[in-house]
């Protein structure tokens, strides 16, 4: 719950890295990612993934998300439970993209911030011009990082860091 009491609201998804699309390119294995982003805060975090079934996904909403957040996600079939998780202990609302892409009857329902999220990941990785597939969960951390440390800056967070820990 949020300072207000309400629930507090989190979008969920899940995309592909590093695949071609349109079956143009070199094809490549690519790399399932699941990602979280809470409306109020700001706060996410990502998590590769081996595949995007209820099975895998399901340990982690566990894990990542508290009990009694509002998980907003697409119409993707193995969301379907995610009210029955836990014995159901998070609210939950579906945004049907053929449909709309904000919920009609309520305008905070919506997975805006989520593709943003997509978007600026995948655009970081490609100014890198060429990632390791043995580094790309580190590339997810780092991003992470970024988000996290970006009013305060990376370099200054750092020192903050070391200094809270290692003072003399």
């Amino acid at each position: 719950m949020d300072a207000n009491g309400n629930p507090v609201v989190i979008e969920i998804d899940e995309s592909k890295y590093f695949h071609r699309k349109y079956h143009r390119g070199q094809w490549r294995e690519g790399h399932w990612v699941f990602v979280g982003i809470e409306h109020n805060t700001g706060k996410c975090f990502l998590a590769e993934l081996p595949d995007r079934t209820a099975a895998t996904l399901e340990p982690l909403i566990r894990h990542h998300i508290l009990p009694s957040y509002h998980i907003i996600c697409d119409d993707w079939p193995p969301y379907a439970n995610i009210d029955q998780i836990g014995g159901g202990i998070h609210l939950h609302s579906v945004i049907v993209h053929q449909q709309h892409f904000v919920d009609p009857d309520d305008p905070d329902i919506h997975t805006k911030n989520i593709k943003n999220i997509w978007i600026c990941t995948k655009r970081k990785l490609r100014r890198q011009f060429g990632t390791f597939l043995d580094l790309f969960s580190s590339y997810l951390h780092e991003f992470l990082l970024c988000i996290r440390f970006r009013e305060e800056g990376m370099f200054l967070a750092m020192l903050r860091i070391i200094a809270d820990n290692y003072s003399l």
